[in-house]
């Protein structure tokens, strides 16, 4: 057992890929936590146990390889405010679709509106609780496959040669994150926001 949750945790697909949920908000702190970075990011399609664990379950080392099957590795790229709104704006551009570039973050809040056209979704964006700056570079940790540019992310995929991609496994700095948290009380925080 790494961790127990005190409440239903909700990785089914459908959930993940449509708005904010605490598996991704997990994720996106434990590559947060593991590197020191400005915000972590990752994508829902990386998340994929389809599953609801009920309050009292005890979060094992295979829950977080079957809710992390990739075997994709934390990574940090410096990346502009600029092309962290247009990451922001790939990961909902296909929100009505879920599909899997859907954002799922950390030291992050968005606003979000959904009947705006693709491009122009994002109302606002904060880190750490201040407005983001297009032109400041903040230090983002991901996974190697969105850093490659996988499901969209190409703003991210011009930031690092392949080389330079190296890192645990996610997955491992997700038991990590878990093992220090020792319980976790599931709940949407309002990291993103659709109106």
């Amino acid at each position: 057992m790494i961790a127990t949750v005190t409440g239903e945790l909700d990785s089914r697909t459908a959930s993940v890929r449509s708005g904010e949920q605490p598996i991704g908000n997990l994720v996106a702190d434990a590559m947060r936590m593991a590197t020191g970075a400005d915000i972590g990011l990752t994508n829902a399609g990386a998340i994929r146990g389809n599953r609801i664990y009920p309050a009292g379950h005890r979060f094992s080392r295979r829950d977080a390889l079957s809710e992390l099957p990739f075997g994709n590795r934390t990574v940090v790229a410096k990346v502009s405010g600029a092309d962290i709104r247009q990451a922001l704006e790939n990961g909902v551009s296909q929100v009505e679709q879920r599909a899997g570039r859907f954002p799922h973050v950390s030291n992050v809040t968005a606003e979000v509106d959904p009947k705006r056209p693709p491009g122009s979704r994002v109302v606002s964006i904060q880190i750490g609780g201040q407005p983001l700056d297009d032109d400041r570079v903040y230090t983002v940790a991901t996974n190697d496959f969105m850093l490659r540019g996988g499901d969209g992310y190409t703003m991210l995929g011009l930031r690092a040669p392949d080389k330079d991609v190296q890192g645990k496994l996610v997955a491992s700095d997700l038991m990590t994150h878990m093992r220090r948290l020792g319980t976790y009380a599931p709940r949407i925080e309002g990291r993103i926001i659709l109106r």
